[in-house]
């Protein structure tokens, strides 16, 4: 049987399945919370718990190889309300 794909946590960097993170895309320049894993254009993961969360948005690197674009601290910060949001939703707080 296949082993599932794996991603690198933006926020951690620690190795998990694809499936159980959360996908962030650029789109049209754009970068944006990618809940259903579908969007074209590049793409980065991020753990859907509030500390891969948090250490996304105070990492000090600016470009992140994977998105191969620059994320400034207000479109962090976009992101991590979009996935909290969504946690708060699904009462998945871990």
């Amino acid at each position: 049987m296949a082993k599932p794909p794996e991603r690198t946590c933006i926020g951690c960097m620690q190795r998990d399945a694809k499936a159980a993170m959360v996908r962030i895309a650029v789109v049209n320049g754009h970068v944006e919370v990618d809940f259903e894993g579908r969007r074209a254009g590049r793409g980065g993961y991020l753990h859907p718990k509030v500390e891969c969360v948090e250490r996304f948005v105070g990492l000090k690197v600016k470009e992140f190889r994977a998105l191969r674009r620059k994320i400034d601290r207000p479109e962090r910060l976009e992101i991590a309300a979009a996935i909290k949001l969504r946690l708060d939703r699904n009462s998945k707080v871990e």
